[in-house]
């Protein structure tokens, strides 16, 4: 009976139990292989897969020090992610100036807002921001009509006055608008006039010329809200800083600086939205003489010095001022083409003073907003400036404090004969060779200038002056 058990459960089950018996340990060691097996492989997808990561992260922070270093070098991260339509603006000229996409860009979207077509409106815009209109003192007694001079410079043109009665008038340090003054220059209109400002240049006498369209679309475009913090971005430029509102130019003649010279500025470097922080002030307890006061520039390179003239250099004011390009339509600002020494730009706060000095090259001033006074000196008048000698290191510069003259230590000062203008927006001055000029900021102002060349008339009573 327990043998025919023993069968129909062996049969049941096809094998005796001791077949069955024997199975289970291969069994479980299949299932170890197995699962040594698969933790293996585990272990070398997840080292795979490590790698993958550290590989990916690699060509991450490659991906993300390119795009810095485009931003940093190139600034054209929107452009190369974003790609636009060309745009060429009309003043482009195709061997100076910004060829980026970011500029053309800005441009195209003042170029849309402002038409340069439009003369009339560019005109009334420039001429709104001309608060005050200045008279000359001695209007009746003079010989010609400043604002209808002849086709010829008059006899003893521009007048000049004693510089006593100049400063006595309107003290220096006093930036609020006097609205009668000593002016001699003549003011032409661009449109009308053009001719007699050549005739005048050609003579090579200062004068004022006035709304040329292409000034007044450059000063349109300058006075818009916003814009200059657009064009100029987040770069470093030049900034002079004086603890007063005396600026003299200086270079450190090291060995041979005069005994316990110091320099009267500091050079500085910072972004435009900085250096507005320090000069936009219309708290005038913040602005008086004694005040910190600083001084902003621009340089635009072109061809001078082959492009390198100022490692941060501003190209695109060979956009902005297509007055001051060296193109042949604009031979009433350029001479000699050739010779043009970059474009100079000079962002003055109020009641910045430059000190006076002569230059030795043609000078064409536009003032593209806010108001600056000059006081103008003949060459003849050099003996009288009291002027520090060559050498020195603010050569050709004066000596005397005009806004505090000492004249026992310096009689000679009481002859000098001198004029003065003040340049309102759209105005361009032009200044010939070793003319002598005093500045005032009676505003926040943007002033800039472009030289083009020597001439050689006024050389004898430079070189009689020890220059």
């Amino acid at each position: 009976m327990r043998n025919a058990i023993h069968k129909r459960v062996s049969g049941a089950s096809g094998q005796s139990p001791e077949k069955r018996t024997t199975l289970h340990p291969t069994i479980g060691k299949k299932s170890t292989v197995t699962r040594v097996k698969r933790k293996r492989k585990r272990r070398q997808k997840s080292k795979l897969e490590k790698r993958l990561e550290v590989m990916a992260l690699f060509f991450f922070i490659c991906f993300v020090i390119s795009m810095l270093w485009l931003v940093c070098q190139k600034n054209q991260i929107t452009t190369i992610l974003f790609p636009v339509e060309p745009y060429n603006h009309t003043d482009l000229l195709s061997h100076v100036g910004d060829k980026s996409d970011e500029y053309m860009m800005l441009r195209k979207m003042y170029d849309a807002k402002l038409p340069e077509n439009d003369t009339q409106r560019m005109k009334e815009f420039v001429h709104s921001l001309r608060k005050r209109k200045y008279t000359p003192i001695m209007k009746d007694q003079m010989t010609y009509d400043i604002h209808d001079c002849p086709y010829e410079p008059p006899a003893n043109y521009p007048l000049a006055w004693n510089v006593a009665d100049v400063l006595e008038n309107w003290a220096p340090d006093d930036p609020t608008p006097h609205l009668h003054i000593y002016q001699g220059l003549c003011v032409f209109d661009f449109e009308t006039e053009r001719a007699k400002a050549m005739n005048y240049r050609a003579n090579e006498v200062p004068f004022i010329v006035r709304d040329d369209p292409q000034v007044l679309k450059s000063t349109e475009r300058w006075n818009q809200p916003g814009y200059m913090d657009k064009l100029l971005g987040d770069g470093n430029h030049r900034t002079e800083y004086s603890p007063n509102n005396h600026f003299m130019y200086w270079f450190n003649a090291g060995k041979n600086n005069p005994k316990g010279w110091k320099p009267p500025t500091e050079m500085k470097k910072m972004p435009y939205q900085e250096w507005l922080s320090h000069a936009n002030f219309t708290d005038d307890s913040r602005l008086g003489p004694d005040m910190e006061h600083w001084y902003y520039r621009l340089i635009g390179c072109g061809t001078f010095k082959s492009g390198k003239c100022d490692p941060f250099s501003s190209e695109y004011l060979f956009d902005e001022l297509a007055f001051f390009q060296p193109r042949a339509e604009n031979d009433l600002y350029l001479v000699k083409t050739k010779k043009q020494q970059g474009i100079h730009c000079r962002f003055g706060m109020k009641g910045v003073i430059a000190e006076n000095h002569f230059d030795g090259s043609r000078n064409m001033v536009a003032l593209l907003g806010g108001e600056r006074r000059y006081i103008l000196a003949h060459p003849n008048q050099c003996n009288n400036l009291a002027l520090y000698k060559k050498g020195h290191p603010s050569s050709r510069h004066s000596a005397v404090d005009w806004s505090n003259p000492n004249w026992n230590k310096f009689p000679q000062f009481r002859d000098a004969e001198v004029n003065e203008v003040v340049l309102q927006a759209g105005d361009v001055l032009y200044l010939p060779t070793y003319w002598f000029h005093y500045i005032i900021s009676l505003d926040l102002n943007f002033q800039c200038n472009t030289r083009s060349g020597v001439d050689k008339k006024y050389e004898d009573e430079i070189d009689e002056c020890g220059f």
